[in-house]
């Protein structure tokens, strides 16, 4: 095992630390696919059920070997990771694999007229954004007026909504995965060849609110106090559909 690389902290100290920080984003993640307060058709598509499937992927490594941190047996835990490693290799719904899937899938997504439509491009924020201003859910039904709603109740769902979507947000797929192969990479002695789209330069287009909302949630790191231009978004594009 190669550790050199890895600052000046212990072997085990550059391991435990980076495993804490994947796992809380990860963790949080899942919770909030979990506990969304309406039904998210997306997470039911190949890109959402491929995304669960990777984050569920490195939780259960991740969560196997946490114990091994506090009897700093690092022979166990490279046991662990190798043997997890093989198994990871021949199943038929390895990370890799629901990875260049959710890729995939992404590319197509991308290149949809629609989404052409709003500038987007095929990265994980774009997405995000898509499915919560575009696609049809529960708020976007109230805004244009199929379903009334409490403005108090509207709030507390929203901020509620945009919150756990932040969630998936900080848990971008290529850096979570670049980061956990990196992390086992001491083991295993492999690389892996993950494809990533880089982002491109914002594309203004004729839905003015949706373009600040999208250079906003780029920016800022509290979604939920959003509500208010989130709202105008869903009116906008509510009122450009009619």
């Amino acid at each position: 095992m190669n550790f050199s690389s890895k600052e000046k902290k212990s072997s085990e100290e550059w391991l435990e630390d980076e495993a804490s920080r994947q796992l809380s984003k990860i963790i949080h993640a899942l919770n909030a696919t979990h506990t969304m307060p309406f039904q998210c058709i997306w997470l039911q598509s190949d890109i959402g059920i491929k995304y669960q499937d990777m984050l569920r992927g490195m939780e259960s490594l991740l969560l196997t070997i946490w114990s091994q941190f506090k009897r700093n047996n690092i022979s166990k835990i490279e046991h662990q990771v190798m043997t997890w490693y093989g198994r990871q290799k021949r199943s038929q719904n390895n990370i890799l694999s629901s990875y260049y899937l959710y890729q995939e899938r992404l590319n197509e997504w991308a290149n949809l007229p629609e989404v052409k439509s709003y500038g987007l491009s095929s990265n994980w924020s774009d997405y995000l954004l898509f499915v919560m201003a575009v696609e049809k859910n529960y708020l976007s039904k109230v805004s244009s007026g199929a379903i009334s709603m409490l403005e108090r109740e509207r709030k507390a769902i929203t901020t509620l909504f945009l919150s756990k979507m932040q969630m998936l947000y900080i848990a971008e797929p290529h850096e979570l995965c670049m980061d956990f192969f990196s992390w086992i990479s001491p083991f295993t002695q492999e690389s892996v060849f993950l494809p990533y789209n880089e982002d491109i330069e914002l594309t203004q287009t004729k839905f003015v609110t949706f373009n600040k909302f999208r250079m906003e949630i780029n920016k800022n790191n509290q979604w939920s106090l959003l509500y208010d231009m989130y709202m105008d978004v869903l009116d906008e594009i509510a009122r450009l559909k009619r």
